[in-house]
C-alpha cells in the first residue's frame, strides 16, 4: 500500500468512525464509509494489542495483507483497519487471511 493511499489524520479517521459500516473477523475489524475521492486506507491498533514492537508488527503485517489484495479493492470509499487483541497471537498468513475474509464480508472486493 502506497503513501498516497494511506488515512493520515485523526480528522479523517474520526469521521471514518462516525459514519462507518463495519465487519469483522476473528482478530480484525474492517470500518468503511464512501469518499469523494478513491481508496485510502488507514489502520488503528491500540495498546490493548500489546507494546510497541507488536503493535508495530501487528500495522506491518496488515500492510502486507493489503498489498496482497490491493488491486481487488472497490474505490471510493475511506477504509479503517482495526486490530482486535487477538491479532498480537495471529502469524503471517491468518492476517492476510482476516484481511481478505472482512474485504469480502463488506463485499469491497471486485
Amino acid at each position: 500500500m502506497e503513501k498516497q493511499f494511506r488515512l493520515k489524520r485523526r480528522s479523517a479517521f474520526a469521521y471514518v468512525y462516525r459514519k462507518c459500516e463495519r465487519s469483522s473477523a476473528r482478530s480484525l475489524v474492517l470500518l468503511h464509509t464512501k469518499s469523494r475521492g478513491g481508496i485510502k486506507i488507514g489502520i488503528s491498533v491500540s495498546k490493548k494489542v500489546g507494546g510497541a514492537v507488536v503493535r508495530n508488527r501487528v500495522k506491518r503485517l496488515i500492510r502486507e495483507g493489503i498489498n496482497n489484495i490491493f488491486p481487488q479493492i472497490k474505490g471510493g470509499y475511506n477504509y479503517v483497519i482495526v486490530a482486535k487483541a487477538t491479532a498480537a497471537e495471529c502469524d503471517y498468513y491468518a492476517i492476510c487471511e482476516d484481511v481478505k475474509s472482512i474485504f469480502e464480508r463488506a463485499e469491497k472486493l471486485c
